[in-house]
């Protein structure tokens, strides 16, 4: 294929390609045997504001590197932070032949599916799991009252005799610390007693309670 064609070519696909990934993603054909790399075609140029025989770059530079870097490598789906804000994503494919060498550019603003994408994230972020949350509030609210009820008894569980966890059991019983999860659980680690042990005690109050004994405390 002789530069003509290959040119034509070039320009066929940069203009498919603009019209078929729209206004936001901008396609040009570079001339990289020439000082600055002059624009030969471009299409919605708008996304940089370039236009054809434009010899800026995509940052807005005067394009001069050297053509060596291109000849060797393609430039694919890279970051570009523009000077006026915006993001974009640029690729390069560099097309070599006897008496041509040229660069076919895409451009794409990605900057408001940026922005959309961050306020999906925060829209989408939260402060916690509820249940997980809830159960540790429902634990804060239960050791809060073994607090009370062990400061009432007077003693540190581990010189606690029955009479003495009883009571406790007793205080926790009337207020209904027992609907909390895992109150058992808990009650039994703070007072150094095994589960059995709790529910044992909770067994005891509830047969007192059904023989007409009044639960107090």
């Amino acid at each position: 294929m002789n530069r003509e064609e290959m040119l034509n070519f070039l320009k066929r696909e940069a203009r498919g390609i603009a019209t078929m990934f729209g206004p936001s993603c901008e396609t040009l054909v570079h001339d990289m045997t020439r000082p600055g790399h002059p624009v030969l075609a471009i299409y919605n140029g708008t996304v940089t504001g370039r236009e054809v025989g434009s010899t800026a770059d995509i940052f807005g530079d005067i394009g001069d590197y050297d053509e060596s870097v291109y000849e060797k490598k393609d430039y694919v789906n890279q970051l570009v932070l523009s000077r006026d804000g915006r993001m974009l994503k640029s690729t390069t494919f560099n097309v070599v032949g006897e008496d041509y060498h040229f660069a076919l550019g895409i451009n794409v603003d990605i900057t408001h599916m940026v922005r959309a994408t961050q306020m999906l994230s925060e829209l989408a972020a939260t402060s916690g799991e509820l249940q997980q949350t809830l159960m540790q509030d429902s634990r804060s609210q239960l050791e809060e009252l073994l607090r009370e009820c062990i400061s009432a008894v007077g003693k540190e569980p581990d010189v606690m005799k029955k009479t003495d966890r009883m009571r406790i059991i007793r205080m926790l019983y009337k207020r209904r610390a027992f609907t909390y999860q895992k109150s058992v659980a808990i009650v039994a680690e703070r007072l150094n007693v095994s589960r059995y042990t709790v529910y044992k005690y909770m067994h005891e109050l509830e047969k007192a309670e059904a023989a007409g004994s009044v639960v107090q405390e």
